[in-house]
């Protein structure tokens, strides 16, 4: 995994004062398709290529990254209710 890219970010009200440790950014405007997922992050995978398969399955294809968005922590809830959302942008 050396060439994995990894960004983190939260929803704000506005755009932030630009620095040079922040760097503002947005989903772009498009068709996405998307599962949630409820369980354990260990079994995302499961998700990923049900996904995957109802991407093919409907005749399109992803394009670029997945988003994930976690819904719930691991601090506040037992493994087997976490949620998390992935996402794909579509072509």
């Amino acid at each position: 995994m050396q060439d994995l890219d990894l960004a983190i970010g939260f929803p704000v009200e506005r755009a932030l004062p630009v620095r040079a440790e922040i760097e503002a950014s947005a989903m772009p405007a498009g068709e996405y398709a998307s599962v949630l997922h409820k369980g354990s992050y260990t079994q995302l995978h499961d998700a990923y290529a049900a996904l995957t398969r109802f991407i093919a399955n409907q005749g399109r294809t992803p394009s670029g990254v997945a988003y994930e968005f976690y819904l719930t922590s691991p601090v506040e809830v037992a493994e087997a209710a976490l949620k998390t959302q992935i996402v794909f942008p579509l072509v």
